[in-house]
């Protein structure tokens, strides 16, 4: 139902997209056009999704690699500029936490050299979190448990702290292990690890040897 320039426009589009036009317009042809539509709808859902977990990951801040004009260098909450004690290990989340991202959080201190006394994971990015992301995060706290770390979250925004306190999160983790701001999460560290305000070099996280 295209006009044939808007489909030579198409065909410079991804490989992806381009499979799922076609394999639409063959359906309409040989088949009915309700099933072409509902099989290009559920190709191009599931190719979101795709591209969705692909954009999301988990990642140590002292290892993400910087882009475009390095914007994490010129952000002020940015991790490099911050006292952050021996002891803690810092990791954000960048995207969407649902069920595509979930499981690589399960893997993360399989990674590190040395079970921190302190795992800070940043959630500034998270825009939203689904049922299964609030799962993996509550096993994540359970490994960390039983690893002797406490875990801390950091960037926690209204809405997500909303869903966290629904699921229950809250009294598992505890309520001052749940922060709004970097800084905050910082001197909840420092108080879990008994350490004076004022007397924090700055250190690298300890994890991958960085």
């Amino acid at each position: 139902m295209s006009e044939m320039k808007s489909i030579r426009h198409l065909l410079r589009a991804p490989r992806s997209d381009v499979v799922v036009l076609f394999t639409t317009f063959g359906l309409t042809v040989l088949i009915d056009l309700t099933v072409a539509v509902q099989v290009g709808v559920l190709l191009a859902s599931l190719l979101f999704i795709k591209r969705i977990i692909d954009v999301s990951n988990i990642s140590p801040v002292n290892l993400q690699a910087f882009s475009g004009e390095n914007e994490e260098r010129h952000d002020p909450d940015a991790t490099e500029h911050k006292q952050v004690p021996h002891g803690v290990e810092v990791y954000e989340i960048n995207g969407p936490f649902f069920f595509g991202v979930a499981d690589r959080l399960k893997g993360v201190l399989q990674i590190i050299r040395k079970p921190p006394q302190v795992f800070i994971l940043r959630m500034r990015s998270v825009p939203f979190i689904d049922a299964t992301g609030m799962h993996a995060l509550e096993e994540f706290h359970q490994k960390c448990e039983r690893n002797g770390t406490q875990l801390v979250l950091s960037g926690v925004s209204p809405n997500l702290e909303q869903k966290l306190r629904r699921y229950g999160f809250h009294a598992a983790v505890g309520e001052a292990n749940i922060c709004p701001h970097i800084d905050c999460a910082l001197a909840r560290a420092r108080a879990i690890l008994e350490i004076p305000a004022g007397s924090v070099k700055n250190s690298a996280p300890e994890g991958l040897g960085q």
